[in-house]
Formats: structure tokens, sequence, C-alpha cells
């Protein structure tokens, strides 16, 4: 496996303490979410086992790494737990490197011809308003 290197500026930060206020729901996920990405679950196995549908897993998941949970995933491994800062360090890298792919789409779908509509349709209804207050 080929080493990652990651540098993260930690100052100001707050680590959150580990004792994290978990639904019994969530509890009920986090249990069955294995440490180890070799060892990750499938989002359908989660879903199964708890007889739900894949949204409500992956609902679960974010509000659970929005409390500082270490889950980890790949789109062909699963679920999993970092079992080490090796796998943490190389999930930031992934996630990072996918949320400044979408942002490019998101930058170049302001340029198309419906956002071009929109923005028209916006500042006619701008300047409608405009010359109401000003009569």
């Amino acid at each position: 496996m080929a080493k990652i290197q990651m540098t993260l500026n930690i100052n100001g930060v707050r680590f959150p303490t580990q004792r994290v206020k978990l639904s019994e729901f969530e509890a009920k996920v986090y249990k069955l979410i294995p440490v180890g990405k070799e060892n990750a679950v499938s989002l359908a196995y989660l879903a199964k086992t708890l007889n739900v549908d894949t949204r409500t897993i992956v609902s679960a998941v974010r509000r659970m790494r929005l409390k500082s949970l270490d889950i980890g995933s790949g789109r062909d491994v699963g679920y999993y737990r970092f079992k080490d800062p090796q796998e943490y360090a190389e999930w930031m890298a992934t996630y990072r490197k996918e949320e400044f792919e979408r942002s490019k789409v998101y930058e170049a779908m302001k340029r198309t011809p419906m956002a071009q509509k929109i923005t028209i349709i916006t500042n006619d209804s701008k300047e409608n308003k405009h010359e109401e207050i000003s009569n």
C-alpha cells in the first residue's frame, strides 16, 4: 500500500469528547460497522440487517460523522471504522478530492443555459419590484 502524507492544520481545533450521544438506531448501525477497511460491510447489508431502506442508513452514518465518529466508506468496500491513522488519512484525502470534483461540477452548472434563464428571470423580477417601489 502506498504511503499517504497529509497535513492537517489543527491550530484552534477543539476535539470533542469521545462520549457521543447516539440515538438507539444510530447505536445499532454503529455496532454493525466493523473496524478496518478490509472488514467493511455494504450499505445493502446494513439496510437488510436493520430492515430499513438504504437512505435511512446513509442518513444515520451522516449524523454519526457529524458527531465526530470515525466512520469511513468506499464505493466498492462499504462502511468501516478507521483502524489506524493511515486509513483515516486515505479516507480524508479521497473525500477531499471528491468534494473538489463536485465543486467543479457545481460551478460549471451555474453557467448552463438553464442557469442563464433563471438569472434573467430573477433580474427581471428584481427590476419590476424596484420600479414598483419607485412609483
